[in-house]
């Protein structure tokens, strides 16, 4: 039945919910944390104001438990696309070629009539699939002056980054096929690090403290956590500053420390560690907001696109970012870990036919989700390769008995490790080193690992079991762990 419901729609130009097919907006931007985003309504909600993207929240609904996983650029983002964990479609680390014979979506997308562009950022050497059009820079990108490669040939293009992809994507709006259904892909380096912005925001927040994370100046190499000391003996520095040294990589402090105004370190002592610290975390709060800001105004602008062109009912537009980023907590700044501030991703959706306004979803969804959801949306075949679930059911604001109640994640970088996330705990298994266990409930920031405490025994029975249970379901192999064999 559902098989002859899908061959109708592609038929007939609707999807299974009964619409005709949805335009698509997918605004997938670079280590965006959700704390920096007000309608998150964290900390930092009076200086990082976000105000158009708050309105995918207002307009639509935010998820609170989106998590990526695989907290490094490339393999978040060929989840995203394929709808796969990373050691199935091939991605495990910066870089790469998507597996040939992984899904993309945008294919999937283009063989039920939409007219399908990206502009941005890409990050993997395999090159798009999918869409009609593309243009993306190489590797990061610049923050000013970007060149493009794509299906158009070479472009080089004047001016602040995210203000360029968003003039390149609004003039292909206006000049593509109007009576197709289409899907634009828009890609921003911000606010990847070095945090750069348009000149338009130099005095934003200037000579304003802006709050503090309330684990910012804890130690980490006085944590009983070993995941947390591994990160800090990574190939970079992770860290805002530290007295330790290691050669061939810098603190934040050390590598800002010389910055020119509008961006220089504010004064402070440099004989205090805790004052380095202070004035580091100012120094990046401060870009890493103006950078932001140039995202939520050129949102705006394909918004307000929709708007006078009559498009919004009937267009789904998404905001979110490849993973979270560490904004200080911990002393860090990065992503990679399975922690909160890491693995937590924004995730707003706007689509007025279906979701209704101000909706909050907190099931535990995962970034291998997008796919299967947005060709569902579109009346477009998931192929069984993909291994996410749609979450059109919560965009409904319907409930689902069996969804998963843990989120399976890897890395395999410098910090090898792997584990589960419940609605209550993280659970990580850390190469060569003991597991680990984070509660919380109790302790939101993660700060003590209570591995082996009273009163945890059944729990961790409880975890392993779950997360053998992942291992299968995700169908990865023992040797193909982060770690295996250490």
């Amino acid at each position: 039945m559902k098989q002859t419901l899908v061959f109708l729609s592609l038929l007939l130009g609707f999807n299974l919910l009964g619409f005709a097919r949805p335009n698509i907006v997918v605004v997938l931007v670079d280590d965006h944390a959700f704390e920096a985003i007000s309608a998150y309504d964290t900390y930092l909600k009076d200086y990082a104001k976000t105000p158009t993207i708050d309105r995918l929240a207002n307009e639509g609904m935010r998820f609170d438990n989106f998590v990526c996983a695989n907290s490094i650029c490339s393999p978040s983002r060929a989840s995203i696309l394929t709808g796969q964990y990373s050691h199935k479609n091939g991605i495990t680390g910066l870089g790469g070629a998507i597996n040939d014979d992984s899904p993309q979506y945008p294919e999937q997308l283009k063989e039920v009539g939409y007219e399908t562009f990206l502009v941005g950022k890409w990050h993997l050497k395999s090159l798009p699939k999918g869409y009609d059009k593309y243009m993306t820079v190489k590797g990061q990108g610049t923050y000013f002056d970007p060149s493009f490669t794509g299906s158009e040939g070479t472009w080089k293009r004047k001016g602040y980054s995210t203000d360029v992809y968003t003039d390149i994507a609004m003039e292909w709006l206006r000049g593509r096929d109007k009576e197709k259904p289409f899907l634009l892909s828009l890609q921003f380096k911000a606010p990847h690090h070095e945090y750069g912005h348009a000149g338009r925001y130099d005095d934003l927040l200037a000579d304003v403290t802006i709050a503090e994370p309330s684990n910012l100046y804890v130690d980490p190499r006085e944590s009983n956590s070993n995941l947390k000391q591994e990160f800090m003996k990574g190939t970079k520095f992770h860290m805002l500053h530290t007295t330790t040294k290691k050669k061939g990589g810098a603190n934040y402090y050390e590598r800002h420390l010389n910055d020119d105004a509008p961006n220089e370190m504010w004064p402070h002592d440099p004989t205090s560690e805790k004052d380095k610290i202070r004035v580091a975390y100012q120094h990046m709060i401060h870009k890493y907001i103006r950078c932001i800001s140039g995202n939520d105004d050129n949102l705006k602008r394909v918004l307000d696109y929709l708007d006078d062109e009559g498009l919004a009912e009937d267009t789904i537009v998404i905001y979110t970012s490849d993973q979270g980023y560490w904004l200080g907590q911990n002393g860090f700044y990065d992503k990679r870990l399975i922690l909160e501030t890491s693995i937590r991703m924004p995730f707003l959706i706007r689509y007025p036919k279906l979701i209704k306004p101000g909706s909050i979803n907190s099931d535990l969804c995962i970034n291998v989700d997008v796919a299967p959801t947005l060709l569902e949306l579109a009346g477009a075949k998931t192929p069984s390769a993909m291994q996410g679930r749609s979450m059109v059911p919560f965009l409904k604001g319907d409930e689902v008995d069996d969804w998963r109640t843990s989120q399976f994640y890897t890395y395999w970088g410098a910090t090898k490790h792997y584990g589960i996330r419940t609605d209550r705990y993280t659970y990580v298994k850390v190469a060569g080193h003991p597991d680990e266990l984070f509660d919380r409930k109790l302790d939101p920031d993660q700060m003590h690992n209570v591995i082996g405490e009273p009163g945890y025994g059944e729990i961790v029975n409880s975890l392993q079991k779950e997360l053998r249970e992942q291992i299968r379901e995700t169908d990865i192999d023992q040797d193909q762990l982060p770690g295996a064999g250490s």
